[in-house]
């Protein structure tokens, strides 16, 4: 990896040579002193490392512990730390965590600071969903959602209007071509940062080896659960193609990189019944990065989108260099994560 910039807090961030597989908390906590960010489970399910970062799509609450640096190229991260104002000031969620008594032993504090946050500046109110995934052992729920509905009523700060920094997108890997440097295999320790699908195909047809990165909610417990080592990665959040939903006649293409809480959007009015269900997929953070794609093309066994996919008859669509498959979901599935995806192949969407 090369470089890659980002906001943090505020201050515009610029990092070269960092492992393509090395987690925003690790940094938060390791290079920057932010400690605040906690890491508890280390697997995306208790919220103490939940940061928000922003982006074209505005401001989403995401665990750190599975975030992956490279995903963060050109938006804002903003930590517990930066939740308050330059002068001090406090945010109104932490003011009525105060007045509320929201809090005890304080550890999983900043992640429910952090999740509230950026529930207020989407003007949410449903805080039972937006705290889903942010555990606490020792105050209990209920003057947490109490601090909640009480800050609703305050304007967002101007401090939290944070744009994602207009810094030059850098390429990650040295993007010369589809097989690497010298037009032979890229060297281990890199990262491929695609923006379009053909860019994709042709990259990793020639690098069928390489692990594909959506989300990173279930690629990323590989690294900090599993201490996996990740060789050649790339990171497919570029590819504005795979993040769309499109009306196909009596039909819907849903891009492999949309992720479950956008599809939960998309779907409310016209799939209730399968919208409901997206809602009981893991938490807020979780949701706000996991995809459709990586739901399916893990082939785990917990992947919970390929059953009702199934039951709606979907169609499954592939690439693999200039080919595109289709076939009925159903038959993608051999085994446990042994999928009928030929290598080079990757899954670009789903149509039901």
């Amino acid at each position: 990896m090369t470089e890659l910039a980002f906001l943090l807090n505020g201050t515009p961030v610029r990092l070269a040579d960092q492992p393509p597989t090395r987690t925003l908390l690790e940094f938060l906590r390791e290079d920057r002193g932010l400690t605040g960010t906690k890491e508890g489970c280390n697997e995306g399910d208790c919220g103490a490392c939940t940061v928000i970062v922003t982006d074209a799509d505005g401001p989403r609450a995401l665990n750190a512990c599975s975030l992956f640096l490279p995903q963060l190229q050109g938006k804002a991260v903003r930590t517990v730390e930066g939740i308050a104002g330059p002068d001090g000031t406090l945010h109104p969620v932490q003011q009525a965590m105060i007045d509320h008594h929201g809090s005890q032993c304080g550890f999983c504090t900043p992640g429910f600071i952090t999740s509230m946050a950026a529930a207020h500046q989407q003007g949410r109110t449903d805080h039972d969903v937006v705290l889903a995934g942010n555990l606490c052992r020792c105050t209990g729920y209920a003057p947490i959602i109490r601090a909640a509905e009480a800050a609703g009523s305050s304007p967002d700060p101007a401090w939290m209007d944070t744009t994602p920094p207009d810094l030059p997108v850098v390429e990650i890997s040295s993007g010369g071509g589809a097989s690497g440097p010298a037009g032979g295999r890229q060297p281990p320790g890199t990262a491929f940062r695609p923006t379009t699908i053909d860019d994709l195909a042709a990259w990793y047809l020639d690098h069928p080896e390489a692990t594909l990165v959506a989300g990173a909610t279930d690629v990323g417990l590989w690294v900090t659960k599993q201490l996996r080592d990740l060789p050649l990665v790339a990171f497919l959040g570029g590819i504005a193609d795979l993040r769309q939903i499109t009306p196909e006649g009596d039909r819907l293409h849903i891009g492999a990189g949309v992720t479950i809480a956008a599809l939960h959007q998309a779907l409310r009015d016209s799939h209730p019944h399968f919208a409901a269900m997206l809602t009981r997929y893991a938490s807020e953070q979780v949701r706000n990065a996991a995809t459709i794609g990586g739901n399916i093309a893990n082939g785990s066994r917990i992947g919970d989108g390929p059953p009702a996919l199934i039951a709606m008859g979907a169609q499954l669509h592939l690439r693999r260099g200039d080919e595109t498959l289709s076939l009925a979901l159903e038959d993608f599935f051999l085994d446990y994560r042994k999928q009928a995806r030929q290598s080079g192949a990757f899954v670009t969407g789903v149509t039901i």
